[in-house]
This record gives C-alpha cells, sequence and structure tokens, in this order.
C-alpha cells in the first residue's frame, strides 16, 4: 500500500471540498473504501462525492438498514455502509457483483468488513478523528493483483 495523500481537515467544509477534488482521481466505476470510527466524516466525504456528480447531497445519508442505496447524478452512485452486516455472504444476496460492474462510483463505509469481496484494486480513505473538527484523512491505492 502506498499513500497517494495524507491531508489534515479542519473542517466539514474542507471534507466535502476534498470529496469533490478527490472525483477528478476516480473513474465511473471505481469502488472507494472509507474506514474510520463511528463520526470521523465518512457519510460526509460520501455526501461531497455526491455534490461532484451532481446529486442532491442532502439526500446523501448513512444506509445502514438497507446497506445500499442508489443515486442518481450526472454519473450514479452506489453507497454502500457495512455497519450492521451480520455476515459478508449478505452482500451476495443484495448483488454486490452486480454493482461492481455497473456505470457508476461504488461507495463502502466499513468496507473492511468484507474484505474477501473488495475487488484487486480500489481507493481506500481513512479517517482518524484528531479532535472535534479536525480529521487526518489517508488516501492510498489498494492494488491486490
Amino acid at each position: 500500500m502506498a499513500k497517494v495523500l495524507q491531508i489534515i481537515s479542519h473542517s466539514e467544509d474542507e471534507t466535502l471540498a476534498l470529496a469533490e477534488k478527490i472525483l477528478q482521481l476516480l473513474t465511473p466505476n471505481d469502488v472507494v473504501v472509507l474506514t474510520g470510527e463511528l463520526g470521523a466524516g465518512k457519510t460526509l466525504f460520501t455526501r461531497g462525492l455526491a455534490k461532484g456528480l451532481g446529486i442532491d447531497d442532502m439526500t446523501v445519508n448513512s444506509p445502514s438498514y438497507t446497506i445500499v442505496n442508489e443515486y442518481q447524478g450526472e454519473k450514479p452512485m452506489y453507497h454502500f455502509d457495512l455497519y450492521r452486516l451480520g455476515d459478508s455472504s449478505e452482500l451476495v444476496e443484495i448483488g454486490w457483483d452486480d454493482y461492481l460492474e455497473k456505470d457508476g462510483l461504488v461507495v463502502v463505509e466499513w468496507g473492511e468488513r468484507a474484505n474477501e469481496f473488495l475487488p484487486k484494486k480500489y481507493f481506500k480513505i481513512e479517517f482518524t478523528m484528531i479532535n472535534e473538527k479536525e480529521r487526518e484523512i489517508c488516501i492510498s491505492l489498494e492494488n491486490n493483483e
């Protein structure tokens, strides 16, 4: 794993802006895995990605009870939250492989809970809380080929 970018966000606005800028590195079929403790900024970052894709970012919420939400914008985004995933085999039931083949950005909160289902290449974004407002955000490209 090589770190592509390490940044300190000092506010929610900076985190949203960073997410929009990150889109320049992504293609429509990329998978983005977000990791970090509860409240670290994963869903906020997802809202920034949505905004950059022309999706109303205020409609983006953590899909904790449905596991996946689909958003249509200039390009679609599929937002997974695996926090309440009982067993990673549940991903097969909801059509995980189908989502990976669709034309759209796949964003996965708590993706480390389904490591065996992640594609060989994906972007990993780790959030670490420094204090109430500041977050360290580390972005890497994972390549398990």
